[in-house]
């Protein structure tokens, strides 16, 4: 698993060392059950694909433009999983 990030106001992709979610209990629901639907979805075009990806903002009727957007981007091919970065 490997996890980028961008600054605010710029495209430029940095590799991150860890991530912190700062959020209410609310917000880590969203994202959980953002995630279980990443993985339902993802899971059905796994033998179709090299790799697929969700946007949070796609998912997320209530999304603004300025607030965050989470990437998944799955890999099918063994490379980006954990035992192979």
């Amino acid at each position: 698993m490997r996890v980028y990030g961008y600054q605010k106001d710029s495209e430029e992709l940095i590799e991150l060392g860890e991530v912190t979610f700062v959020s209410n209990i609310e917000g880590l629901e969203k994202i959980i059950e953002f995630f279980q639907e990443v993985k339902a979805q993802h899971s059905r075009v796994a033998n179709g694909t090299d790799m697929c990806h969700s946007h949070l903002r796609d998912w997320d009727f209530a999304w603004k433009k300025g607030t965050i957007d989470i990437i998944v981007a799955t890999t099918f091919c063994g490379k980006g999983s954990i035992e192979t970065p």
